[in-house]
């Protein structure tokens, strides 16, 4: 079986790979991150069917602080899929991160509904990513941009989530500092394949504090034994064996982890029809 972020790496950003043939019904997911937007479309039988990600810098430790900004960017995405597509996209779901509903559940809310969409769930991002990973115990460490998202598993349901403000921003500053770049460079630098082994080294100790930080949240869990890594940061090669390491927990992560919320996002959808 092919895998989902498989998938959604040939439907990202190229419209030429976007499939709307045989659909009923369409529904999207809308993920506003740090310094990412990604939106992605699915059918009602959960297939994704078109994806676009964008820069964006409309949220600041895991708050919407731009909220123009964001409708305007969630509003490019959706009508080039509308654009593309033979049926209407009317409905749709969005995340926030975790302990942050109180900031952020009615924004995000708005900024769909601002853009013609039916809201029919709000979430928590680490959710989201369980709505495609199906896992009944274990954790899911959600590293975006600007916050860490965390959530326990136990009989597939979540007892526990947190959020902290640390992220790939942290490491796209050491990068910067150490090789005396702009930030911009050393995000393009860090995002490389081809440049982990140059800056694994670098942004090492960033890795290990985030791992520290989730180890703490985590310690109280006796019982846990694996840990799911997604979102943007963890591409980054090695990633996962540091996070291992400091947790002395299994850890793993599916392919193009960056893809697993939005897509989760846009799942949520078909529990709310």
């Amino acid at each position: 079986m092919t895998s989902p972020g498989l998938i959604l790496r040939e439907l990202v950003n190229r419209p030429e790979n976007w499939d709307f043939s045989g659909a009923r019904q369409l529904y999207a997911g809308v993920d506003l991150g740090t310094y990412k937007a990604i939106t992605i479309i699915i059918d009602e039988t959960g297939r994704p069917r078109a994806a676009r990600m964008r820069r964006a810098e409309v949220v600041r430790s895991g708050m919407i602080v731009d909220y123009a900004g964001a409708q305007n960017i969630a509003r490019e995405m959706i009508n080039e899929m509308r654009a593309a597509s033979p049926l209407p996209i009317e409905q749709g779901a969005t995340s926030y991160p975790p302990q942050t509903e109180n900031a952020n559940i009615n924004a995000t809310r708005y900024i769909l509904e601002g853009n013609g969409l039916e809201v029919l769930n709000v979430l928590d991002e680490p959710a989201a990513a369980n709505q495609v990973l199906k896992l009944a115990n274990g954790a899911i460490v959600d590293v975006g941009g600007g916050t860490t998202g965390i959530a326990v598993i136990q009989d597939g349901r979540i007892v526990f989530t947190d959020d902290e403000a640390t992220g790939g921003v942290h490491l796209s500053l050491v990068v910067a500092g150490n090789h005396k770049i702009s930030y911009e460079e050393a995000e393009q630098l860090k995002t490389d394949p081809s440049k982990s082994r140059e800056i694994v080294p670098i942004v090492r100790p960033v890795i290990e504090k985030i791992a520290s930080i989730v180890d703490d949240c985590l310690k109280k869990f006796d019982n846990l034994t694996e840990v799911c890594l997604v979102g943007g940061t963890c591409e980054l090669e090695g990633f996962e064996e540091i996070v291992q390491k400091t947790l002395g927990l299994r850890a793993f992560r599916p392919a193009y982890p960056q893809f697993i919320t939005p897509l989760g996002i846009a799942l949520s959808c078909l529990d709310a029809t």
